[in-house]
């Protein structure tokens, strides 16, 4: 049997996946870091290893260690990598982002990578890595470009922060009044696609995106429409204007054709 392990133990994802995935082992980068021969129980094994490594969600633009930043986002990674060299590794997936395309209002699998900021680029960076490894090593892989995920133990999307406002009488703030558009994707139907992509052999990218776009605007009006509202605060700041997926591999290949309705889903977390 196929173990799978998957980095990351401070995950939303991760432990979503952890908990949906069988013979499935949870490790910590961390731990990783301090001594990679904590990977050794799974060195003979045939495995399939899932990286949710990076620098924590909501430290994102926090650059005060340089060194820690590299460490989480693309050491550990390369540390694991050469670790496994001539192992057994059926699978590879690793979780990268929709911001690898920069400005780009329809991001497809083949358009070119317009990284515009430090976090985006090793996310190019750690694709490239897994990419030249698994060719030069003969192992299937699959990098996955999530859009904007929310749901699960969330607490960085804005679709988190939104719910957390209200529950708590908060003000939210908001970039460009909120009209920048976004593919929102459940992590429920994150997790469900990396379980279907662990049995698919070839895709190399794929983007899990739902393929249609929301305006925080539009998400607040419709919140309001519906007797809930939400005090804001608007700032300005330079942001991607539309990011949407193209997600014809995701429904083709990974035969994910049905996604969780971001105003459903919002209605029963505020009990609209």
């Amino acid at each position: 049997m196929i173990k799978n392990i998957v980095i990351g133990k401070n995950s939303n994802l991760s432990n979503h996946i952890y908990k949906q995935l069988s013979n499935c082992s949870l490790i910590s980068s961390r731990e990783i870091f301090n001594d990679v021969n904590i990977l050794l129980e799974f060195k003979y094994e045939n495995i399939n290893i899932i990286f949710n490594n990076f620098q924590p969600a909501i430290e994102l633009n926090s650059i005060e260690n340089n060194s820690k930043y590299i460490t989480n986002s693309i050491l550990i990674t390369s540390m694991i990598l050469d670790y496994f060299k001539n192992t057994q590794i059926n699978k590879l997936i690793y979780t990268s982002s929709s911001s690898v395309y920069g400005n780009n209002i329809l991001c497809s699998e083949k358009d070119d990578l317009k990284p515009m900021n430090l976090h985006a680029s090793l996310k190019v960076a750690n694709e490239k890595l897994i990419e030249n490894y698994c060719s030069k090593n003969n192992i299937d892989y699959t990098i996955a470009r999530i859009f904007n995920m929310y749901g699960g133990d969330d607490n960085f999307s804005v679709i988190s922060k939104i719910i957390k406002a209200y529950k708590t009488s908060q003000e939210l703030t908001i970039a460009n009044n909120g009209n920048a558009i976004r593919d929102f994707i459940h992590i429920d139907d994150v997790v469900n696609s990396y379980i279907r992509i662990l049995e698919i052999r070839g895709l190399n990218i794929v983007n899990i995106g739902t393929g249609t776009g929301h305006s925080i605007k539009n998400i607040l009006d419709f919140l309001e429409n519906n007797k809930i509202s939400i005090k804001t605060k608007n700032i300005y700041r330079d942001e991607l204007k539309t990011s949407t997926a193209n997600n014809r591999l995701l429904c083709e290949v990974v035969c994910i054709d049905s996604f969780t309705d971001i105003r459903t889903y919002l209605k029963k977390e505020l009990d609209i």
